[in-house]
C-alpha cells in the first residue's frame, strides 16, 4: 500500500512538471511579442505558454482559460511567413503573409486561419474598416466564428505592415459573456499600444 501511494505521488508530481506554466501580466506597461508591441493593460493577465500553432512572432494572453478568452499579439512577421506554425505536409495551409496583402486579402488570410487552424465552421465577417494601429494607418477586422467544439465566439482583430512586416493583436472570446466583457480592456490597449 505504501508503495501505491509512493508510484501515485511520483505520477502526479511527474504531470505536474509537464503542465505547461502560465506567467502573471501585471497591470503596468509592457512589452508583447518578443517586445515587439507595447501595450499597458489595466488589469491582469495570464501569459499562455506556447502551443503547437504558435509562431516565434507570437504571444497569446488569456484571463479565464484560453477556452474562453485571449488576447493574441503577433509582432514583425516577416514577408513569407504564416501566422500559423504548419507542417509541409499538412493538406491545408494558412496563406503565408505578403507585405504587398491588400485589406481583404489580410482578412481573407486571418479567416483562413480560423477555418483550418480553429476548425471553424461558421465564419462571418461582421465589420472591416480602416484604424490606426501603432500609430500607422491599419485595419480594423470584426468576425463571430463557431469553432470545432460547437461554441459561438466574437473576434476583433487590428493589424497594420509597418515596415514590411506585420504586426497583429487580436481579442477572441465566447460570444456570451467573455468578449464582451474583454472588449473594452482590448480596445484600450490597442489603442495605447506602441512599437516595442
Amino acid at each position: 500500500m505504501k508503495l501505491l501511494r509512493i508510484v501515485t505521488v511520483g505520477s502526479l508530481i511527474g504531470l505536474a512538471a509537464c503542465t505547461p506554466t502560465y506567467t502573471l501580466v501585471s497591470p503596468a506597461p509592457v512589452g508583447a511579442a518578443k517586445g515587439a508591441i507595447k501595450v499597458q493593460p489595466a488589469m491582469a493577465w495570464n501569459k499562455v505558454p506556447k502551443g503547437t500553432h504558435d509562431v516565434k512572432w507570437e504571444e497569446n494572453w488569456t484571463r479565464n482559460g484560453p477556452m474562453l478568452d485571449g488576447i493574441s499579439f503577433i509582432g514583425g512577421l516577416p514577408d513569407g511567413e504564416a501566422i500559423a506554425r504548419q507542417r509541409k505536409k499538412d493538406d491545408q495551409k494558412v496563406p503565408v503573409f505578403r507585405a504587398s496583402m491588400t485589406p481583404q486579402d489580410l482578412v481573407s488570410m486571418i479567416e483562413s486561419f480560423y477555418r483550418i487552424k480553429a476548425g471553424a465552421s461558421i465564419f462571418e465577417t461582421t465589420a472591416v474598416e480602416p484604424a490606426t494601429f501603432l500609430g500607422q494607418p491599419g485595419l480594423r477586422f470584426d468576425y463571430t466564428y463557431v469553432g470545432s467544439d460547437e461554441v459561438k465566439r466574437k473576434g476583433r482583430s487590428l493589424a497594420a505592415v509597418i515596415n514590411g512586416k506585420l504586426y497583429l493583436m487580436a481579442l477572441d472570446g465566447t460570444a456570451t459573456h467573455y468578449f464582451d466583457a474583454a472588449l473594452p480592456e482590448f480596445d484600450a490597449m490597442a489603442a495605447g499600444a506602441t512599437l516595442g
